[in-house]
């Protein structure tokens, strides 16, 4: 008997054994887009027939990999269920609507009435970090409960129950991970108002409704209508920017709008390990006691990606053994086995939408000339400088207010000159530096009134606590507290030509010497974010470096 379901993307089938069990098998589409011809990474659209396989093929490794082991009910007849993997949290908290929270395999969530939690749960029932939930090696998304002193309980949402619904729930062992899957249903302490509900699509809306809107940037109409572009074709992209401008953020965009329905894979270059072991288990997966505390198989990340989005962020910092696993995989050349997997291994390499990030462009990066073709095959999109863009500052204050409003439920404004005052000075950590700026200000604030018993109401920031803050901010840098920039805006810098060579080749960071290092730290009087700026790095692979040259 035979029964089919989908997994991944892939034909997932058990069969009746002699022994009245049943196995599972999974049978691959021997077509699909050639990746050589489309440079699109998709998954054949055969693998998402609802028509059963033509003929049987044997378990393969990630098939064995990918079973399910959450202890959840088997399904009919005894069969493993396939795992519902979640791609969003509905956060129910009492005295407020719900929220929705995507999930991102490359982020953790902390939940707890402490103020640096993911998502605040203010009711005393609900410990200061009550519980985490993160994604896991084997592609299974965990929950651990952080020791609370009311405990975590683990139910299903389409199951009504009237009364103490803990009862019948299942209480979440503390400091061990709970697999769960979409549908379930966790409460956070002991009241049943608490609770997280994890959904298998991200629904439309996610958060309160529609906010006014100051007017944009052209920059900005700009970036949106390329990210409706690159959401309309599965070609790759390379962002190039400057740290803190949204790079990431850009990329999770076009992955959400084009609606693959794989993961988005974040994959930063710059940590990757240089073990030449524990650099093909990180990208391709390890089987189950391949190697010494290898307690679990492990899916890589290139194999979660498949059939959704790879995001190379800090390209130009990928290793050369990490640039040849990545041409193989692309190519569908050499191996793409996990790690101690059977000599017969013969899975099909992954398919992904390949988006990838720089700080430099594509010719300053050294990496292999195959693969920064294989980069530049699509679309490209230069991120303006947020001097270039100082007009989406409301904007992006007011965003930021309200994210905090939903999440940490902190009420706060900011004065219409405190926004002015932002809009004229400098932000070299770019967006992301002023979004820390207004997290801080407002942190700051809130916990100002609590300390003089002013606990509820909004929390207005006026221009004088920003100017405190920022004056704060700089001397801990160590640099000369500065005068803000006045409008008009300086000139952006010009673009760099693509198809022009380098002025100068930059230095891959491994080859960065002490007297560059030096030199760099010395003329911007020790700011490493803007030596790191300097020497087109990021600001932890400086530290990194510093630390491996003895620099202080």
């Amino acid at each position: 008997m035979l029964m089919a379901a989908r997994q991944g993307g892939t034909r997932m089938k058990s069969r009746q054994r002699e022994d009245g069990g049943h196995e599972e098998t999974r049978t691959d589409s021997p077509g699909g887009p050639s990746v050589e011809k489309t440079s699109a990474f998709v998954i054949p659209e055969e693998l998402l027939s609802d028509d059963p396989p033509r003929e049987e093929a044997p378990p393969t490794l990630h098939t064995r990999i990918a079973r399910n082991v959450s202890g959840k009910p088997l399904g009919i007849e005894g069969a493993p269920a396939p795992y519902r993997e979640p791609k969003a949290l509905r956060v129910q908290r009492e005295g407020t609507g719900d929220l929705i929270v995507p999930l991102y395999p490359d982020r953790s969530y902390v939940f707890g009435r402490a103020p640096g939690s993911t998502v605040v749960f203010p009711h005393d029932a609900v410990s200061r970090q009550h519980g985490r939930l993160s994604f896991r090696e084997d592609q299974r998304w965990v929950y651990r409960d952080l020791n609370s002193r009311n405990h975590s309980y683990l139910g299903r949402s389409d199951v009504e129950i009237e009364g103490d619904v803990r009862r019948h729930f299942q209480q979440i062992s503390a400091s061990s991970d709970q697999i769960v899957e979409a549908g379930d249903l966790i409460l956070l302490g002991n009241d049943g108002r608490s609770r997280l509900v994890l959904l298998e699509e991200v629904p439309q809306g996610l958060v309160a409704g529609p906010r006014p809107r100051h007017a944009g940037s052209p920059a900005t109409a700009r970036l949106e209508r390329s990210i409706v572009v690159c959401a309309r074709h599965q070609l790759p992209v390379f962002l190039l920017g400057k740290s803190g401008t949204g790079k990431t953020f850009l990329a999770r965009e076009i992955h959400h709008r084009g609606g693959l329905g794989g993961n988005f894979v974040v994959l930063n270059c710059g940590r990757l390990p240089q073990d030449s072991v524990a650099l093909h288990s990180e990208l391709l997966g390890h089987v189950k006691d391949s190697f010494t505390g290898a307690r679990i198989s492990r899916v890589g990340k290139f194999y979660s990606a498949n059939g959704g989005t790879l995001f190379l962020d800090e390209v130009e910092t990928l290793p050369r053994l990490a640039q040849d696993f990545l041409i193989d995989v692309l190519e569908g050349s050499g191996s793409s086995a996990p790690f101690g997997a059977p000599a017969d291994y013969r899975e099909p390499p992954p398919r992904f939408r390949l988006i990838s990030a720089s700080k430099v462009p594509l010719q300053q990066t050294g990496l292999r000339p195959d693969l920064t073709q294989r980069l530049a095959a699509g679309d490209f999109i230069l991120l303006p400088t947020l001097e270039e863009r100082r007009e989406d500052i409301p904007n992006l204050v007011e965003d930021f207010l309200h994210r905090l409003a939903v999440e940490q439920r902190y009420e706060a404004e900011l004065t219409s000159d405190a926004i002015a005052y932002l809009q004229q000075v400098d932000w070299p950590g770019q967006i992301r530096e002023l979004e820390a700026t207004v997290k801080a200000v407002v942190a700051r604030e809130v916990a100002q009134r609590a300390s003089e018993g002013f606990e509820h109401g909004r929390a207005v920031i006026t221009l004088e606590a920003v100017k405190t803050y920022l004056v704060q901010r700089q001397l801990g840098f160590g640099g000369p507290v500065e005068a803000p920039v006045q409008v008009p805006r300086v000139a952006p810098e010009p673009k760099v030509a693509l198809n022009e060579p380098p002025s100068s080749v930059r230095k891959r960071p491994a080859d960065l010497t002490e007297q560059d290092l030096r030199g760099a730290l010395e003329k911007h009087q020790g700011n490493k974010t803007r030596a790191a700026m300097e020497l087109g790095i990021a600001p932890n692979t400086l530290k990194a470096r510093m630390k491996a040259l003895g620099i202080r």
